[in-house]
């Protein structure tokens, strides 16, 4: 618990620390000193936190603390560049170079370029198997800056929807047959795997399906529930976590 005479203010503040005082205070005191919260209630998140096992952050979420406000402060406890997405103008043609389905595997968003390297948005921009697997999937050098998990999905959902009464007229255009053609014998379905890889470097499967955007949702939640750093269920097994080095989707033909 915290103990100090000092009240939130009344609107959030940028606090008066150095970078080393953000990464010297812990993250309760960082959210009283920045009027986000009043102490009494953080001290309230401390003592569930303690009780209940999860993490101060995502108890603060459940008691109201913005998720945007909460990303700030751990970044600037870890080191990290944060960056607001509402605030931030994102290269068009760069946020392209990820598609839409690797960019919601790994909740990652490409913002501009920096001479040869990508400037890229992540939940977590000291997580080492985002950087490795983001640099393959970009071919090139890439640094990470810290940003809002659910402002990363809202910019890539903006960034890859149709854009334009044009746009829409082109799309609905390209999706109406011209002439009615015979039915081409149906074509076996892929199978798409779910793998998990483990620290030991160890594979584990966690499901097959032939859908596309359901495999990529459990790899998804896989992925959120190794952030959290708690245990993530693979069959009628459970894991660390931790262990998860990264989490793909493979597809195979099915016939």
């Amino acid at each position: 618990m915290f103990e100090t005479s000092q009240a939130a203010s009344a609107s959030p503040t940028i606090p008066p620390f150095s970078t080393a005082e953000m990464r010297s205070y812990p993250l309760g005191t960082l959210v009283v000193r920045s009027g986000l919260m009043p102490l009494e209630t953080v001290n309230r998140a401390l003592a569930e936190a303690a009780e209940s096992g999860r993490r101060l952050g995502e108890v603060l979420l459940d008691y109201g603390l913005p998720e945007r406000d909460l990303t700030r402060l751990l970044a600037a406890q870890h080191g990290q560049e944060f960056v607001d997405l509402t605030e931030y103008t994102v290269d068009p043609e760069v946020v392209h170079l990820l598609p839409r389905s690797v960019a919601e595997m790994y909740c990652a968003l490409p913002l501009r370029r920096e001479g040869d390297c990508t400037l890229v948005a992540v939940p977590d921009a000291d997580n080492a198997s985002h950087l490795t697997r983001l640099r393959d999937a970009l071919h090139g050098p890439i640094r990470l800056v810290t940003a809002a998990r659910s402002d990363i999905k809202d910019a890539i959902a903006r960034a890859h929807e149709p854009q334009g009464m044009i746009t829409q007229m082109a799309l609905a255009e390209s999706r109406t047959p011209a002439v009615a053609e015979p039915e081409p014998e149906p074509e076996p379905k892929p199978i798409y795997r779910v793998e998990v890889t483990l620290a030991s470097g160890a594979t584990l499967l966690v499901a097959e399906a032939t859908d596309f955007e359901y495999a990529k949702q459990m790899g998804m939640r896989v992925i959120d529930e190794a952030e959290a750093g708690g245990t993530v269920a693979i069959g009628d097994a459970t894991i660390d976590g931790r262990q998860v080095v990264s989490v793909d989707v493979l597809g195979r033909s099915g016939g």
